[in-house]
Parts: structure tokens; sequence; C-alpha cells
């Protein structure tokens, strides 16, 4: 057994310094064919991951943008937009974007998925005086398109956003909307909604040729409370059907989210937008979205906190189905992460094994309560960037200074051997 980690650490060195090699203080490498990057992007103003996959494809998963003078923007709850707030999250998305696509001649984002419709995860309209040229307001998923191309959409209302109440008086969706009739007559853009049990919508259309050589599977686990079997592509519905239910007692948009995991040869990954799992007494079962889903998903290797950590998230079954060798926060309020939450994530009863736990910010105010965890996180600010070596076999976690556009790397950790 000795030899064979010996063996296989030294399998990792070679691969790791047959690419280009990451340094402390220098910017972050171009990504090259064959690896896989996920980058958790920190704008201090809600989610967004961007997926580079090992053809160059790309998926771009949210993109927050929350109301710049609503109360939960106001501080000590809050971030101010990061790097700084002479521009709106949307840009420093695309930015961002461009600057992981240099690799690209004209770069464009080949797919994106809006997880569900909350201000941090498709930008909000209210206060923003910015418009495109189709009339729509520029914020979030909206503004991103304005600065690079996107070409599809997959998310969970399309083409009636009717489920599970109509959304004709909610602005963010209306707006939305406005923007994605335009950009399909004038843009060429192609929608579709998100379907559970899948793992066709996505795949690599760079080069697809690269496909048998570099194998990756997006499976579509869950969406609108559909859930993937774990069989074939048959799914159940684990919310009752809205004929039993009183208005005030139909799913909130959180448990509606969008949920999938990512397969690359032995490295695997995980995303539920912001499903919930730990109920307050009284609630249905049926509230509880991650146990359901724990029974067809996992192990994996890295994981995006669900509800980025909040006291509602990451519930103990999920976690000792998942297992995760690396857990991202992606925190921007000072509710992210929740004590209880923190504990479970660290917490050697949730499931055996080592992990390590990378946070997107730790709000000032937030720091008392958790100050006797806080020094078991790798990190506490930055880009958090998953760099999966060809072929999946290892990976490695960098933290990326976000201050600045220079993209710095902050800190190396790993390589980990993908389980």
């Amino acid at each position: 057994m000795y030899f064979l980690r010996r063996l296989f650490s030294g399998l990792i060195l070679l691969v790791a310094t047959a690419s280009v090699a990451q340094q402390v203080g220098q910017p972050l490498p171009v990504w090259q064919t064959g690896q896989l990057d996920i980058h958790q992007i920190n704008t201090g103003q809600g989610n967004s991951t961007f997926i580079v996959f090992p053809d160059g494809t790309s998926l771009l998963v949210d993109a927050g943008a929350i109301n710049p003078i609503d109360w939960r923007t106001n501080k000590p709850r809050n971030l101010p937009v990061k790097p700084t707030n002479n521009r709106q999250a949307g840009e420093w998305i695309a930015r961002y974007v461009h600057n992981a696509l240099r690799f690209k001649t004209n770069p464009a984002i080949d797919y994106a998925i809006i997880t569900h419709f909350h201000d941090d995860h498709m930008g909000s309209p209210l206060n923003v005086t910015k418009r495109g040229e189709g009339g729509y307001v520029l914020t979030g998923i909206t503004e991103v398109a304005e600065y690079i191309p996107i070409r599809r959409i997959l998310d969970r209302g399309w083409p009636n956003y009717n489920y599970p109440r109509s959304f004709t008086s909610d602005s963010m969706v209306t707006n939305y909307r406005r923007f994605l009739t335009w950009q399909i007559q004038h843009k060429n853009l192609t929608v579709e909604p998100f379907q559970a049990g899948r793992n066709d919508q996505i795949t690599l259309v760079n080069q697809p040729t690269l496909s048998q050589k570099y194998p990756v599977e997006i499976r579509n686990i869950a969406v609108n409370g559909e859930l993937w079997t774990g069989v074939k592509n048959e799914t159940w519905s684990l919310f009752p059907s809205l004929a039993t239910l009183q208005p005030a007692e139909y799913p909130n948009e959180n448990m509606c989210s969008i949920a999938f995991q990512l397969h690359y040869g032995d490295f695997d990954y995980f995303s539920g937008g912001d499903i919930q799992g730990v109920l307050q007494f009284g609630s249905p079962a049926w509230h509880d979205v991650e146990t359901p889903i724990a029974n067809v998903a996992g192990p994996v290797d890295v994981q995006l906190i669900d509800h980025h950590g909040y006291a509602d998230s990451e519930n103990g079954t999920l976690l000792a189905s998942l297992r995760p060798r690396v857990l991202v926060i992606p925190a921007w309020a000072s509710s992210h992460p929740g004590r209880d939450v923190l504990e479970r994530l660290l917490s050697r009863h949730s499931y055996a094994g080592e992990r390590d736990v990378f946070a997107t910010n730790i709000l000032d105010e937030t720091k008392p309560l958790l100050a006797d965890l806080l020094p078991q996180l790798k990190s506490q600010s930055g880009h958090v960037v998953i760099r999966v070596t060809p072929g999946g076999k290892s990976y490695q976690v960098l933290v990326l200074d976000d201050s600045n556009e220079l993209f710095t790397v902050k800190a190396i950790h790993g390589p980990y051997p993908s389980q």
C-alpha cells in the first residue's frame, strides 16, 4: 500500500509538471486542451460559476447581481461589488470569462444555466439605469451577454414561466424574458428547459471529436422538484400536485433550483443551486430536496455548497452521500455560512476522511461567530478555481486575488487524487 501511494504521488507530479505550472504570485496560466477548469467567480453579489470543458466548450452557471440599494445590500449584512463598484457585477463576470477564454479568437459562452429566479443568481433590474439595445435592463445574465455572446441558455421556466405560479408581475423575470426574446430574434440565442434525468443537454461542442479521449458527462439531477431516479433518464416528482395545495403552500423558488453532477474520468463535481435540506419544525417532508438527491448523487470530489451555506442547507444525509474532498462556499452575506452548517461541513460525524473548505468571502461581521472554526478553512476570500488534469485523475484548487483583474494565484492546494 505504501508503494502504491508513493507511485500515485509520483504519477500526479509527472502529470502536473507536464502542463503549464501554476505559481503563487503569478497570474493563472491559461486553460489547455484536456483540462477541466471550474471557476467560482467572486463579485460579492451572488453566485457565478464558469466551467471550461476539456475541448474548450464553456458553461456559465448563474450570474448574480443584487439590487444595489435593496435592504440586503446595506452593510453589515452584505458585500460591495468586487473588485470595485465602478462596474456592475455582470460586466465583471463577462470580463473574467473573457480572460478565461483568451485561448479563443472569438470567445463566446456555449451554454448558460440559470439555476433559479433570484437576483443573486440572475440579476435584479431594480435601480439599474443601463439598458441593452432591446430595451431590457442590463443586470446579471442580461449584462454578461452584452459583452460576450451566449449561444444557449437552459433554465427552469422556459417557455411559459408559470411554475409554481405566474411571474407576470415579477420585474426580474419580465426583464429576463424581454432579454431572451430580443436575443433569440437578433443574436440567434437558443433557449430550452433544463430537463431532469438527461445527460445529453450539455455536451462537448467546441471539438466534439475529443469526447472519446476526454469523456465528460453532465447529469441533470433535479429541477422544479422533478428528480432523476438513477436509472437511465427516468424521473419522479418530489413535489405534490399543485392542485392539492393552497398557493401559500406552493414550493418556494429555492426548492425549484436546478441541480447537476459533472463527471470527467474519475473526477466528479456537484452543484445544487439553492436547494434546501434542513427544515423548520412542522414543514412537510417534501420541502427537503437534498435528501432524495442524496440517493442518486455522489460520491464527488468537489461540491459547490447549497444555498451559499445558509442555515437550511447541507443536511447530514447529503454530506454522507457526496463525501466531498473539497467544498466551496459561494458566500456573499453575513449569513454565509451558518455556524451549524460549517460545523457539519467540518465534522467527521458527517462523513469520514479529510476535507478542505474554501470560501469566496467571510464577512467581518460573521467572523466572531465562526472564530473557532475559521482556522480550519483553506481560504476566506478570492476566486476559487478547480483545475482538473487531462483525463480527470487529479486536480488542484487555486485561490485567486479578487481585488483586481490580474488574477494572481494567492494559494495552491493539492494535487488531490480523484476518487
